[in-house]
């Protein structure tokens, strides 16, 4: 593998997807879309990626059986991701990869908080440039309320562990939340301000336009 290849499998381990776009934006520095099609294809025939249908006429990338066997993972992150897990980590690839965090992975998270409990590990993590730790809820299609409810729930779980409500004090820690629509990101707001929740808990409200079309398929 080229070390190129392998920044493009590392970015895929991470996030648990990768798109072409992606691998343009954080890659290919510079170089046109076409070059990157072409690798991708290459790493595909290669074994190293897994392409399958994301919006037509875009694809997305999954691990492939050759990268499964490099890291010793079960050959299920060769598969096609399940209608919520596919939202959720496109979501947050785009939301990482053109905000300057990092989503973190397992290994990375468990180093940084050892204290948390496994059940609240499966969520998406992100770190942003300035160390700021984010957890991130995306919207898979439900109301305003839900999803504050949700979001509410999210933050109560974790306010208290004590070493978590501290990164809190400490303004350590923000609540993450992407939606489709600059007006469903109001009424998310709107409905979370309505709650009895922990004020005091960061909160950042992202858009990500493209997660309607991924609702739309799945209905």
């Amino acid at each position: 593998m080229t070390e190129r290849d392998q920044q493009i499998i590392q970015l895929t381990d991470r996030y648990r997807i990768g798109t072409n776009a992606a691998y343009h934006s954080v890659v290919f520095d510079g170089q046109s879309m076409n070059a990157v099609t072409k690798v991708t294809a290459r790493m595909c025939r290669e074994g190293w990626l897994q392409r399958y249908r994301l919006i037509p006429p875009e694809d997305y990338f999954t691990l492939g059986p050759k990268a499964v066997r490099h890291f010793g993972y079960s050959s299920r992150r060769t598969e096609p991701l399940g209608p919520q897990a596919l939202p959720i980590d496109f979501a947050v690839l785009l939301f990482a990869t053109h905000g300057g965090r990092t989503r973190l992975i397992r290994s990375e998270l468990d180093d940084l908080l050892p204290w948390l409990p496994d059940s609240l590990c499966h969520a998406p993590y992100c770190r942003t440039s300035g160390g700021l730790l984010e957890m991130v809820r995306v919207d898979l299609g439900g109301s305003p309320n839900h999803i504050a409810k949700k979001a509410a729930r999210d933050c109560s779980k974790r306010i208290e562990i004590p070493e978590f409500a501290e990164l809190i004090e400490a303004q350590k820690f923000q609540l993450v939340v992407l939606t489709t629509t600059t007006a469903k990101a109001r009424l998310i707001r709107q409905a979370m301000e309505g709650l009895s929740w922990q004020c005091n808990i960061r909160l950042h409200i992202a858009t990500i336009p493209r997660l309607t079309f991924l609702h739309l398929r799945n209905q």
